[in-house]
């Protein structure tokens, strides 16, 4: 009688034989311990706690909606090129330091104390408002997605809030307090302003809502701490 033999399903590999019927296929990674993997399966989340945050859905359709405005939408260049030039006279103020003189060409009673009414808040919520950028640090649409088109010089400063919203609406209280009939005119050039910012590309649709809020809030903080020069 032939005593019994052990069958090594590898070694029949090795030696160009099949492997056992019986034998398994070795796993890609190494299997963890069984207790490391109920730890695992304890930590995946389910259900609603799969689910992206709010804030994060908010993101997304902020960024979508911002990126078809700046992208899908056609941009003529007859369009395009001047409205560049609007958007960017506004940088840093620029703008609204030039139409703070429009008191003394109205022929305001105190003209230097009507442009610092206007000049000095509006360069506070620009300075500002850089500190609430340096925290949020959101970064601008061209460089989180580098294959949008920069329509005009990309600015150094994070995204959140902008600026030329805040300002826009800054200077329009102030100036409209002293002169109610420039409230329509402000308003249309504050809309274009904030209307380029997306369309151009360098913010984001949720960046400008965030700068109109910014600047109301300094705005009504300027006029009732401090009221129109008569």
């Amino acid at each position: 009688m032939t005593p019994a033999t052990y069958s090594d399903p590898m070694a029949a590999a090795d030696s160009g034989g099949a492997p056992a019927p019986d034998a398994e296929p070795a796993a890609a990674f190494p299997a963890a311990p069984a207790a490391s993997n109920e730890a695992e399966q304890a930590d995946v989340p389910t259900g609603e706690a799969a689910r992206p945050s709010w804030l994060a859905r908010l993101d997304e359709a902020d960024r979508r909606v911002s990126r078809r405005v700046a992208v899908v939408w056609p941009h003529p260049a007859w369009f395009t090129r001047p409205l560049g030039l609007v958007s960017r006279s506004a940088n840093h103020g620029i703008l609204w330091y030039g139409l703070s003189l429009l008191p003394w060409l109205a022929g305001h009673a105190r003209p230097f104390a009507a442009y610092l009414y206007v000049a000095v808040p509006v360069t506070l919520v620009e300075v500002l408002g850089f500190g609430i950028k340096s925290v949020v640090r959101r970064r601008r649409p061209t460089v989180a997605d580098p294959a949008l088109p920069e329509q005009i010089r990309r600015p150094i400063t994070p995204s959140f809030p902008s600026s030329h919203a805040s300002m826009a609406v800054v200077g329009t209280m102030t100036m409209g307090v002293m002169y109610a009939a420039w409230v329509p005119p402000l308003l249309a050039l504050t809309a274009v302003l904030c209307f380029s910012r997306v369309y151009l590309g360098v913010h984001y649709l949720g960046d400008v809502a965030g700068g109109l809020f910014w600047g109301l809030l300094f705005g009504i903080a300027t006029l009732w701490l401090v009221g129109p020069p008569l």
